[in-house]
């Protein structure tokens, strides 16, 4: 059977589609910002968006190993708490509202 999607009014998609662009540049500065090792948990990095919500998300068996992890030390470069600073320093809300704003003249 197919997926029922929700239709969604001009501002609704505004939302949706800035929640989704906004969260990949998060996704972005994280993948930065994480440690690259073998890049397995790079590549795993991921945005999800379903309706008017968005979830950012490592599907590497390692991910939440790396990500709290403060003392771990890594030859080539990234650190501990990389998603959790990439949302610190881009605010996915600001600009979402922005673009709602926008859309409503």
């Amino acid at each position: 059977m197919a997926e029922i999607k929700p239709i969604l009014s001009p501002v609704e998609k505004a939302a949706q589609d800035a929640m989704k662009q906004t969260a990949r540049k998060v996704l972005k500065r994280s993948n930065e910002l994480a440690p690259r090792d073998d890049g397995d948990l790079i590549k795993s990095g991921k945005v999800v968006v379903d309706d008017l919500s968005v979830t950012i998300r490592y599907t590497a068996p390692h991910a939440v190993f790396q990500h709290e992890h403060l003392d771990w030390v890594h030859a080539d470069g990234g650190g501990a708490k990389f998603l959790e600073t990439a949302s610190d320093e881009i605010d996915i809300a600001a600009e979402v509202a922005k673009v709602v704003r926008e859309a409503l003249g």
